[in-house]
């Protein structure tokens, strides 16, 4: 994957219509809307002028939820007191990590892997999001880049199962 080439420049590879709440929605709202968009692991929380301003994670998300049952050895690891009382995604919500179109698919993964995230949303300058940025979204950047260098036709790549019904044997 070219380190210069721009987001603005892979705009197949944007979400056009990224999902978010607002920061008032309830912890239900946020689940709803996680569960409406499977292939999503983070929400994004914006204020009353769409200005992005946290995003919740699919695991935070699950955390809160299913509090009154994680394992013991589970509630040691963090603090439970933490999850209490809490009831609209601000009360959930991590500072949100972006990038915008002038910055590098380099930066996306950079900010991705730092921040242990699986996606990011694309903002504008007035940080109103504008799109979404995923791993698999860069992985296949990444891939049809190398199959181009190689002289491969654009989106020609092949699924290699090491288990088909040729390798199956009956008895």
């Amino acid at each position: 994957m070219p380190k210069e080439t721009k987001i603005k420049e892979t705009r197949m590879l944007i979400t056009p219509y990224p999902v978010f709440v607002h920061e008032n929605d309830t912890l239900d709202d946020v689940a709803m809307a996680m569960i409406a968009n499977p292939r999503l692991r983070t929400i994004y929380v914006v204020d009353d002028n769409l200005k992005l301003v946290g995003n919740i994670t699919l695991n935070v998300l699950m955390k809160q939820e299913f509090k009154d049952i994680l394992p013991l050895s589970s509630v040691e690891s963090f603090n439970v007191l933490e999850l209490l009382g809490k009831e609209v995604a601000r009360d959930i919500m991590s500072k949100p990590v972006y990038v915008k179109d002038e910055d590098t698919l380099k930066t996306a993964f950079l900010k991705m892997y730092e921040n242990q995230q699986y996606e990011l949303p694309v903002v504008d300058e007035n940080k109103k999001i504008v799109g979404n940025i995923d791993m698999l979204e860069l992985l296949s950047m990444l891939i049809e880049k190398k199959e181009m260098k190689n002289g491969k036709k654009y989106l020609t790549l092949h699924c290699k199962r090491p288990f088909n019904k040729k390798n199956i044997k009956t008895t």
